[in-house]
């Protein structure tokens, strides 16, 4: 009989009820999405409640809104890994959400295997898709 492993638990944050709707349809079969959340508040409540492995924020909450979620999360769950899945491409973005303490910034829309990226981030790796992304935070960084 072969052993089953507990599926990574997730939180999913985002303005849209429907982009919240499709995202628990796409990661449900490698994931166990314990809620969906609209407001910042509301994403901070509930991964104190429930501890979650991860929690997939939007900037879409709002750019301050957002960023204060994570930074709340990272200071009160240091277990619980924060991914920014966001519209923008803009590496502003990206370095305020790894300076808040995100562990990963992937772009809605140039994300073809979520599941993937999020994985990397459960196992300890910092990622950001697309790779350029990153690239340009570090040019921000030496200017």
């Amino acid at each position: 009989m072969r052993k089953k492993f507990p599926r990574p638990r997730v939180l999913l944050g985002d303005s849209s009820r429907s982009m919240l709707a499709f995202l628990e349809i796409l990661l449900e079969p490698q994931f166990d999405v314990v809620s969906s959340e609209t407001e910042a508040e509301a994403i901070v409540l509930t991964a104190r409640k429930l501890a979650p492995d991860l929690v997939i924020l939007d900037f879409s909450l709002s750019f301050l809104e957002g960023l204060g979620a994570a930074r709340q999360l990272y200071e009160t769950l240091p277990n619980t890994k924060v991914v920014f899945f966001s519209l923008h491409e803009d590496p502003i973005y990206v370095r305020a959400a790894f300076e808040a303490g995100a562990k990963g910034y992937l772009v809605k829309h140039l994300t073809v295997d979520l599941g993937h990226y999020l994985g990397r981030v459960l196992q300890g790796e910092r990622v950001c898709w697309p790779d350029g992304l990153e690239t340009q935070v570090s040019r921000m960084k030496d200017n």
